[in-house]
């Protein structure tokens, strides 16, 4: 295999794969902020939400597909495909394309690249624990990634568009041309895109029927829902409460968070163990009182050890949902759809929340309310989880039992 000549694991090259597409995915986010910026537009934050959905939408409405597209081909042309939409959706700002239009464009690549991304893990991997900690070292290495970009996109987006844009273009570029060394395993070919598509609806409800990816469901929405805003609200929260506007600065600011959950990959193993995913919960409800204690701060560094909190726990409760949802979904619906299913389930929510946040500015609700308010939000997905704990450890004894039952019977 290229990858072993390399001398990378497969899983190693799916890791560097997905840092390097993240990392620029993030910083085309912080290149679209200064363009928006240096247009003199009259509501620059509102601007940035409409475009975040644009790039959202794209999850919500290609879904139906897009799970079928991963598990019919192999996980690592599917990769391919999406990092080569990606580039295509930057490549257009070279000519001068509206950055709506542009980030449409990643949002496509974003959505097919998704269900490779996290498909191909349970087939590199052979038990839970084994997928828990690939799922650790994938979403580590994507809030570096975030980090990173974050910081560079910052810094190159402060003056000028074009070192943005031709930087962010070369790494998916490499990021493409990294695909090429992950094994290729073929997919079903017998899966029909247009019967998939009408099936993937009772896919949803198979999976929301079920206790463990119900809960993983609602808990990893409820957590992207939550960073998606508030990466749109600090920008608008940093000026007004700390007097910070430079674009590299916030971006450093922002990017603690992303720090937090880099550590919680570290942590997430230990704390919340193989067969213990559900204490997950505990964390989320940690990560609700961190962002609301942060809209209350005015010092520089309090609001940065909230936000690297804030990152910690929400990585420690949304990494072991991951692993739930795929160790379920594998066996019930295949892991490309599944993921597909969950794309569509976070970015539904998510574009709810900033339509929610939107709504909120345009009503002329202050920052700080609007902040609190997406956190009443979550809390309010927390306290439905709660109410789920019982259903999800009972699942976990009963599956526990039906196996110790099949033990003796053999």
């Amino acid at each position: 295999m290229p990858s072993r000549k390399l001398g990378l694991s497969p899983l190693n090259a799916v890791v560097l794969t997905q840092f390097l597409s993240a990392f620029a995915d993030n910083l085309n986010f912080f290149l679209i902020v200064g363009m928006v910026k240096r247009q003199g537009v009259e509501n620059p934050d509102g601007t940035v939400a409409y475009i975040q959905m644009a790039f959202l939408c794209a999850y919500v409405l290609l879904a139906p597909i897009v799970g079928a597209l991963a598990d019919r081909n192999a996980k690592s042309h599917v990769l391919l495909l999406g990092n080569a939409l990606k580039a295509t959706g930057i490549a257009l700002l070279l000519f001068g394309f509206p950055p709506v239009l542009c980030y449409l464009f990643v949002g496509i690549g974003a959505v097919v690249y998704s269900p490779g991304k996290y498909g191909i893990l349970s087939e590199l991997t052979r038990t839970e624990d084994e997928l828990l900690r690939a799922n650790a070292k994938v979403e580590g290495s994507t809030i570096l990634a975030i980090l990173l970009g974050t910081v560079a996109g910052g810094f190159l987006a402060q003056s000028s568009d074009l070192p943005a844009i031709l930087t962010c273009l070369g790494v998916y570029l490499v990021s493409l041309g990294m695909t090429l060394l992950v094994p290729a395993r073929s997919g079903n070919k017998s899966l029909k895109y247009g019967a998939e598509a009408r099936q993937f609806f009772s896919d949803c409800g198979k999976l929301f029927r079920h206790p463990k990816s119900r809960f993983s469901l609602i808990g990893t929405g409820s957590f992207w829902l939550t960073a998606s805003v508030l990466r749109i609200a600090l920008i608008a929260w940093l000026p007004l409460n700390l007097g910070i506007t430079d674009t590299d600065q916030q971006s450093m600011i922002i990017g603690v968070t992303a720090l937090g959950v880099v550590a919680s990959a570290f942590v997430t193993p230990k704390w919340v163990p193989a067969g213990k995913l559900h204490r997950a919960f505990y964390f989320g409800l940690a990560m609700v009182l961190t962002v609301m204690v942060a809209t209350l701060i005015h010092s520089l560094w309090l609001t940065v050890t909230l936000l690297f909190f804030t990152g910690l726990f929400g990585g420690i409760f949304v990494i072991p949902l991951n692993t739930m949802l795929q160790e379920e979904g594998k066996d019930m619906i295949g892991s490309g759809k599944t993921i597909a299913v969950q794309n569509f389930v976070e970015n539904a929510l998510t574009v709810s929340g900033l339509a929610i946040y939107l709504t909120l500015t345009e009503m002329h609700v202050s920052v700080n309310g609007s902040v609190i308010g997406i956190g009443i939000v979550l809390l309010l997905f927390i306290l439905f989880l709660a109410t789920q704990l019982g259903k999800v450890r009972g699942g976990r004894a009963e599956a526990a039992s039906g196996k110790a039952g099949r033990e003796r019977a053999g």
